[in-house]
Formats: structure tokens, C-alpha cells, sequence
């Protein structure tokens, strides 16, 4: 059967790229003739990163004379996983993701919802087309809580089933421990819509820096979406320029997803992240983790793998 996949995908994003790499492992276990078109901001990219696992087409996510060719070929329509249906970062998301479930119901293909974090949805449009997309779904399941009592709240009575982030399936690469006498601690943090970055710069970096000093740890930084991620971690360090610091920025650009998981332990004591799947990265091989919350995402994270939850206003007050 085809499966097309519509995700956050083709962007080194490594969560995303790992949610895209579980969710074809998964339906290859029950499928073993399963052959994939997935929807990406780099498709050559995406197309050499997988083709020797999976039997993988990509197209460019914005390019109708692309999507719709590939839209009416296939068999099933999958949405997900990632945070896929919200406004925060953009309303166009909304729109963009739900017009395609629409799209494909229109070629009666059925539409699969797959492991979706739902939200958040704070306008009123965003909650009224999302309704509509979800409660015409075959399938609907989300990957927490949360994102089915939002469905329930904005007027969606389909049968929700919960189940777990696809990327807790992931096998890591096999890395070797990084070999040091102090502790290692991972961090993966992002930037965010409304924040002051040079404020939250020294604030945060600031806090883990002096914590690190108190346990005489190494701080390995992990992007998990380079493009962003590194600039911030650089920025960091010249905020403080604090030359006693023998930190370490790690390389992973359009690296397998496998590889940056591996990364996310090899031998760490904790990951400190803001970003979801650092933390499931880290949770999923047993590392101890400290989460920094931004999104509501996060703070559902922290309570399942019971770890510490601190906001950027503790940081900034410490």
C-alpha cells in the first residue's frame, strides 16, 4: 500500500525527523510492502536520509502540482505525529495541515490522525477548522492527555484514543560513551516567539553555567534543529564569555535521527531541554532529565517521566 505523510518533515528538525522515522518503522512492522510519499521541506534530503530502510518518495510541502498528484495515488492519508495543529508559531499551520486532511477525504481517502500533540488552539477560527478536520478522520489518536481533552473542548465527539509519542519506539545508533572524568550534562534548548533572546540568553545559560561550576560538569549542548538551535548555543557562550567553560557544541546537521539520539546520552549524567524530544531522546534511554517549560507540551512530559519542571522565570530568578 502508498502512505502519504504529512508532517513538519525535510526541516533537520531532529524530533520531527525521528516522529517521521518511527511512524514508517511502525507501519512497516504491519506492513511489509508499505511504500511512503512524504510531504518535505527538502525532499532530496528527506529521499537520501531513508531510502535504505524504507521505500521512500518526497515531495515539497507547498507545491500543489506535487501534492495533489500524490494525494489521489495513495491508499491512506496519515497526519502526524509532531505538533502539528496549532497557532501558536502560525495560524497558517492550522490551515495548512487540516486543508490537506480535507483534500484527501475529498478523493475519499481515508485519513488517518497519528499520534498528534494537538494545540495549543487559541483562536476561535483555529478551534472551528480544526474541529471539523479531526472529527472527519478515520482514525484519531493523539499522544497525550491533554491533546484529547482539547479535542473534546472544541466540539470534537469522535473516539479519541490516546497512545504514546512514536518516537519512544526509536532505536538510538550505536555511539560509544564519550569517555570524561567530571559529569556530563546534555542541554538542548530553543529560541521562542516573544522572547527577549538576550535576556533569556544570559538568564538561562547563566543558571545551568553556575550549576555546572557547583557539580564541576561539562556541558555538551545538543541542536536538535541546528539552523536554530546552534546560533542560540553560540550566543550563549559569547554572552557570557566565561573562558574557565570547556563546553561543547555538537555537530548534527542532517544527521539520521538514530545518530542524534545516541547523542542525547553517551554517558550523561542529565539532559537539561526545552525541547520535547531531546527529553524523550534522553527519557527513552534511561538519562535523568530536567525540563524547562515553554509549551504545555513539555510540562505534560515532565509529569509522565516525573521529572524536575522549571519555567524561564525560575532561570531568571535564580
Amino acid at each position: 500500500m502508498q502512505y502519504f505523510l504529512n508532517g513538519y518533515y525535510g526541516y533537520d528538525n531532529a524530533g520531527d525527523e525521528a516522529v517521521l522515522c518511527s511512524v514508517m518503522e511502525a507501519i512497516v512492522a504491519h506492513d511489509s510492502d508499505a511504500r511512503f510519499v512524504v510531504t518535505s521541506g527538502d525532499p532530496s534530503s528527506t529521499r537520501h536520509r531513508y531510502s535504505r530502510e524504507f521505500s521512500v518518495e518526497a515531495v515539497p510541502r507547498q507545491n500543489p502540482k506535487s501534492l495533489i498528484p500524490a494525494i489521489r495515488a495513495c491508499d491512506i492519508f496519515v497526519s502526524g505525529g509532531g505538533s502539528l495543529v496549532q497557532d501558536v508559531t502560525s495560524l497558517r499551520n492550522v490551515f495548512y495541515y487540516t486543508g490537506l486532511m480535507r483534500l484527501a477525504r475529498i478523493f475519499g481517502k481515508p485519513v488517518v490522525v497519528y499520534a498528534q500533540g494537538v494545540g495549543p488552539l487559541n483562536r476561535k477560527i483555529a478551534q472551528r477548522v480544526a474541529r471539523g478536520a479531526f472529527q472527519n478522520a478515520q482514525v484519531l489518536t493523539v499522544r497525550d492527555q491533554a491533546s484529547a481533552q482539547l479535542l473534546k473542548k472544541i466540539g470534537v465527539t469522535k473516539t479519541v484514543e490516546v497512545t504514546a509519542d512514536p518516537v519512544w519506539a526509536l532505536r538510538p545508533a550505536p555511539l560509544a560513551p564519550i569517555q570524561k572524568s567530571q559529569p556530563i550534562w546534555n542541554v538542548a534548548l530553543r529560541s521562542w516567539p516573544n522572547v527577549n533572546h538576550i535576556e533569556y540568553s544570559k538568564s538561562t545559560f547563566g543558571a545551568i553555567s553556575e550549576a555546572a561550576n557547583l557539580s564541576n560538569a561539562h556541558l555538551r549542548f545538543v541542536p536538535m534543529q541546528p539552523s536554530e538551535d546552534a546560533p542560540l548555543a553560540a550566543q550563549m557562550r559569547d554572552i557570557l564569555n566565561d573562558s574557565s567553560r570547556d563546553d561543547e557544541l555538537v555537530i548534527l546537521d542532517r544527521t539520521h535521527p538514530r545518530e542524534v539520539m545516541a547523542q542525547c546520552n553517551r554517558g550523561a549524567q542529565v539532559m537539561i531541554a526545552m525541547r520535547l524530544h531531546a527529553l524523550i531522546f534522553a527519557a527513552a534511554q534511561g538519562v535523568p532529565c530536567v525540563a524547562i517549560n515553554y509549551d504545555p507540551k513539555v510540562e505534560a512530559l515532565a509529569k509522565l517521566i516525573d521529572a524536575p519542571l522549571l519555567s524561564i522565570e525560575d532561570l531568571q530568578s535564580s
